[in-house]
């Protein structure tokens, strides 16, 4: 049978069912609309190294139906973020991740990105409670070596190459959530993500001088010798959840609006290997998007533990007709293996397990990762759009609305360029093709015209071309039904081109919003954006 025929069954299955569940569903519930997403590495993917290559890739994933995306913000144990919290813990060399001392901010420009066209951005602490990979416990430990988790024999615990801090002890908590609280505070975000790492530590730990006292005093019996005691295990799992509802608590102090979501192993191995009982997490109501990672390459075995994972959602019954109804609300989207090094699971596979997920009524998937989607997997996110994603749709999370809505643009034209035949276009990098630049040191001055429908808080941002050194600030002048407001901003910023902010507004009433650069020799006109700021206010 030709893949074109197979595509066309999978579609009409997909479509079948779909029709079915979800038609007795009462309008406004979590079934309402699906989670289309997207982990963003900086290991095996070069999308965070420019701004420009998170331009492309944001604009890739919106035009083929994408609605959410998990960029990586703490790896390695470093971040992929200006941080205060790492100072002030490590020094100052440690403040971001070396490859980014050039003055950037890759989660703020993709935050940027992602708003512009319409995604939801949930920064992904994938290192979680790891301090180092094969580095006998890397710069953390050795700055805080009372930090170290300890195996049975009191060596440093380390699996699968990862070596681990004691995710029980209460500086390391307090310091994960210092990195979290931090993002969360620092950044215009609809969320967080832990994963396998977080609330995560290996079954094999549990035997510093910190947790053995502990769990001594707690219980009054010694720590045994086997880590998988049935009573250990159980008391270092709910340790772990314990911290994950400190964890939630104080992102939704923050803000209600954001989202916890976590992404753990699949469960009972998840708990038996890294200590997450995620069926838990759920009771407590201390998870509100849950991704288990069902990485399999055998779609038998997918389907399987996406059955284990319905049942968990209060959606499939068991072999015996019983159904578990969870007491608090949870959107489940399962992780879906797309790329593992140079292994692929391609169209034939996750079309396959995209319907079943519908089948089910889960809520949607999450891809791991990015680099999975294009040519080297037969071009997987362009299938998907024609058989699954062409449609737009809501965030269950949301209720089937939407939080993030595309950015309002105005780009430049020679009608909006005084005086006329002063300025020259050109076609280079600019924000959707063209952009005009004069040399003339004459008064000049480009005016850009936007229509906006809901009040709010906005940022203002400027387009330059990729490459192009920002030669002349210009003066910006504003003008609302409000008022005008007119000033000449500061720029500081790395001379690479894209989107530079320029100040925040409060739009009070809808109507035209006129945005005016003005200034002398060598202007850039190319594009502006405001941009909605969802960030709540303290």
């Amino acid at each position: 049978m030709q893949m074109k025929n197979v595509f066309a069954i999978i579609l009409a299955a997909v479509l079948y069912a779909g029709c079915s569940p979800a038609d007795d569903r009462q309008e406004g519930t979590l079934a309402d609309g699906e989670i289309r997403g997207v982990w963003i590495t900086n290991v095996d993917s070069d999308v965070l190294f420019s701004k420009q290559a998170i331009a492309e890739a944001m604009d890739y994933l919106a035009a083929r139906g994408f609605n959410m995306v998990f960029p990586v913000v703490w790896n390695k144990g470093l971040t992929l973020y200006p941080s205060e919290v790492m100072a002030s813990y490590f020094g100052e060399e440690f403040r971001i991740d070396t490859v980014f001392t050039n003055g950037r901010d890759p989660l703020q420009e993709l935050i940027v990105e992602a708003r512009r066209v319409g995604m939801e951005v949930m920064p992904w602490f994938e290192f979680g409670f790891s301090s180092s990979y094969q580095d006998s416990g890397g710069y953390i430990l050795q700055r805080y070596p009372h930090w170290a988790a300890r195996d049975v024999n009191g060596d440093l615990l380390a699996k699968n190459g990862f070596e681990w801090m004691n995710a029980i002890h209460p500086e390391v908590q307090d310091f994960m959530l210092a990195l979290i609280r931090e993002v969360i505070t620092n950044y215009d975000i609809d969320g967080i993500q832990g994963d396998d790492r977080l609330p995560a530590m290996p079954a094999e730990g549990g035997y510093s001088e910190y947790t053995r006292s502990l769990y001594e005093r707690e219980t009054g019996r010694p720590v045994p010798d086997d880590p998988r005691e049935p009573q250990f295990l159980q008391w270092k799992a709910d340790k772990l959840t314990s911290f994950g509802g400190r964890l939630y608590t104080m992102v939704k102090n923050q803000d209600p609006e954001l989202m916890v979501s976590l992404s753990p192993s699949i469960y009972p191995w998840s708990l038996q290997e890294y200590l997450q009982n995620w069926p838990a997490w759920i009771r407590r109501g201390q998870v509100d998007l849950l991704h288990p990672q069902n990485y399999r390459y055998d779609i038998d075995r997918y389907i399987s533990t996406a059955d284990t994972m319905g049942w968990y959602a209060g959606i499939v019954p068991d072999e015996h007709g019983n159904r578990y109804i969870p007491e608090h609300d949870v959107v489940i989207a399962p992780g879906i293996l797309i790329k593992a090094g140079q292994t692929y699971n391609g169209p034939g596979y996750v079309l396959k397990a995209v319907e079943h997920n519908r089948n089910l009524g889960l809520n949607g998937e999450v891809y791991f990762f990015f680099e999975g989607l294009g040519a080297s997997n037969e071009y997987l996110a362009d299938t998907l759009y024609k058989y699954v994603y062409s449609e737009p749709v809501g965030q269950p999370h949301r209720r089937g609305s939407t939080r993030v809505s595309p950015a309002l643009i105005s780009t430049a034209t020679a009608e909006q360029l005084e005086p006329a035949g002063r300025w020259a276009e050109t076609r280079d990098n600019g924000a959707y093709g063209g952009n005009y630049y004069t040399g003339q040191a004459d008064s000049v001055q480009a005016s850009f015209h936007l229509t906006v429908e809901q009040v709010g808080r906005y940022d203002l941002y400027v387009h330059y071309p990729f490459g192009s050194g920002i030669e002349s600030i210009p003066e910006i002048r504003v003008k609302r039904t409000s008022g005008v407001l007119s000033f000449r901003p500061d720029f500081e910023y790395e001379q690479t081109g894209g989107w530079i902010p320029v100040t925040n507004l409060v739009i009070t009433e809808p109507g035209e919003v006129t945005i005016t650069l003005s200034g002398n020799k060598n202007l850039i006109a190319d594009a502006v954006m405001l941009l909605q700021n969802h960030k709540a206010i303290k």
